[in-house]
């Protein structure tokens, strides 16, 4: 997609059908896959934090070895996923601020989502809390990068057009 970045004047607006129908698609099914990721959090630890803490620093949560191979591909995966919305949300008509903002705003939420378990687990079971409000944080980014770019390719007018 940075090759249409460097296209001055580029607009998801007016790109080629096909183009918006690919990147329609890879939006939907992430939509469903960050649902699917929340329910499985919520039956964990009820999206609360007494339940975050339960499940993560209770005497049966996950051992360092459980806690490694969930972190070594979260952190890979969602890395990915955010650089790949990041780059469909930069070719929207978003400022150049808000541009930054949310990427660092999601990056930020990613690291934390990756140590907040082993926080609550090994070292302070109330960091439970900031791993709820940081999952929401996380939600909100993805959610602006998938409604942002949808948006503008398929209902915004343009006052270019």
């Amino acid at each position: 997609m940075s090759q249409f970045l460097a296209y001055r004047g580029f607009s998801l607006r007016r790109a080629a059908t096909p183009t918006k129908a690919l990147l329609t698609a890879f939006n939907v099914v992430v939509a469903v896959a960050v649902v699917v990721g929340i329910a499985m959090y919520q039956v964990r630890t009820r999206l609360t934090p007494p339940g975050a803490a339960a499940y993560y620093g209770g005497a049966d949560g996950p051992s360092a070895l459980e806690l490694l191979d969930a972190t070594h591909p979260h952190l890979f995966a969602s890395a990915f996923l955010l650089f790949v919305l990041g780059h469909l949300f930069a070719l929207t008509q978003a400022s150049e601020r808000t541009k930054t903002r949310l990427a660092l705003l999601g990056f930020a939420t990613v690291v934390v989502d990756a140590a907040a378990p082993w926080i609550v687990r090994f070292l302070w079971t109330p960091f439970a809390a900031a791993q709820v409000v940081n999952t929401a944080l996380m939600a909100a980014v993805i959610l602006m990068y998938l409604l942002v770019p949808l948006w503008e390719m398929w209902l915004a007018s343009s006052p270019r057009d």
